[in-house]
This record gives C-alpha cells, structure tokens and sequence, in this order.
C-alpha cells in the first residue's frame, strides 16, 4: 500500500470547498485509490500550508498525480510526502467527523540512531496517557524531501488536541525534551504542525490493509 500526506497551497482568494470538489472529481477515479481525506488547515496550525489532503493507494501513486494536482483550479502548490507505517493503534476505527493532526517533523542530522528510537518509542507511548487520542500512527518519510517522520492522531473534537494533548504532562516532561534545542537530548530541529476536520477515519480505513 502507498501512503501519502500532502500539504496543499492554495490560490490567493481560492475556496477550499471548490478545490476538494475538483480533487475529488479528478482523483476518485485513478486506479488503486483506497482513501481520500480532505480537510482545511484551522488556526492555530503552523509550519504548514492552507489545507491537508491524504492519499492511499493499494500499489503505489500514479505517475500522473503531479500533473493532475498541476491543473486543480485554485490549487497553488503541493507539499507530498509519502510515509511507511512503524507503528500505532486504534481505539474508534469507524469514528466519524474528526479532528485530523498531523505532524510532519524533521530528525536532525546529528542525532544518534538510539536517540531517533527513542523518540519514537516516545511519541508511541503518548496514546497511554491521553484517551483523546482515539487513533495514531507513526511513520518513517519514504521520499525525498525536508522530512524524516508523520506523526498522526484522530480526535474526537478540538479540545482534546489542543487541551489535553499539548498539555499534557507527559508531552511538557517527557516528549518535549526531543524538541528543545537546549536539552542535551535535543532530537528534532524542524516541524510543521496542521490539524483540519476529517469526514471519515484513515487510520482505520488503513488498518484493513495486511501491509500497512
């Protein structure tokens, strides 16, 4: 399975409703295509563009795909970062009218293979201590580009990504030193953070999958 995040710029004035309607008309009908999620970035997102589109397919993406999100009216630009899957879980795989988070970080050239680890096995245990987190997964970047991992979470409303998760002691005590340049276990040196509205769940829709 091929599995892909995008960050989406778009057109100064551009609707966002318009550019889902002709995304999902120009790309429901390619072959292989398992999941779209579409959603408009909300305030408080950083380091990302205006909106987040999510791909899978049951091979790889097609050849074409470039060239079709050239020609979406409204859309400006395209961020793809395709991912593989290390690890995560579901508590709500039908869950439906979301939150979609995703956090698109970059592990610094300077760590050590057991910080990068560790790290992961960090962001991995977040789900223990916060039930708002009702699905996750965490993935290795598979292409070319500034990125080195996704980490992704589904919520149930806002609140639970912007009150208990990025409050929470375990994230301030524990998760945070990963990201603090002046920790001595300082790991990750650029992020991007966005979160929209999703219609339906990609995270259980991707677990149907035996090779995600």
């Amino acid at each position: 399975m091929w599995s892909e995040t995008l960050q989406l710029t778009l057109a100064q004035g551009a609707d966002p409703a318009a550019v889902e309607y002709h995304l999902r008309e120009c790309l429901q009908a390619l072959p292989g295509l398992l999941h779209l999620g579409f959603g408009a970035n909300l305030p408080g997102s950083w380091g990302a563009a205006d909106c987040t589109l999510d791909l899978l397919f049951a091979d790889s993406a097609p050849t074409s795909l470039d060239d079709i999100l050239s020609r979406i009216p409204g859309l400006a630009g395209a961020q793809r970062v395709a991912y593989q899957r290390i690890g995560g879980g579901l508590r709500a795989p039908a869950m439906t009218g979301g939150i979609w988070r995703t956090l698109l970080l970059r592990v610094r050239l300077q760590a050590t293979l057991q910080q990068r680890d560790a790290l992961e096995q960090d962001l991995l245990r977040m789900p223990a201590y916060m039930p708002g987190i009702r699905n996750w997964q965490l993935a290795r970047v598979s292409s070319p580009g500034p990125w080195t991992h996704v980490w992704q979470q589904e919520f149930a409303r806002v609140d639970d990504l912007l009150g208990e998760y990025l409050s929470h002691p375990y994230h301030w005590a524990w998760v945070d030193r990963w990201f603090d340049p002046d920790c001595p276990d300082w790991a990750v040196d650029a992020i991007a953070h966005a979160f929209c509205p999703f219609q339906a769940s990609l995270l259980g829709r991707a677990a149907a999958y035996p090779d995600n």
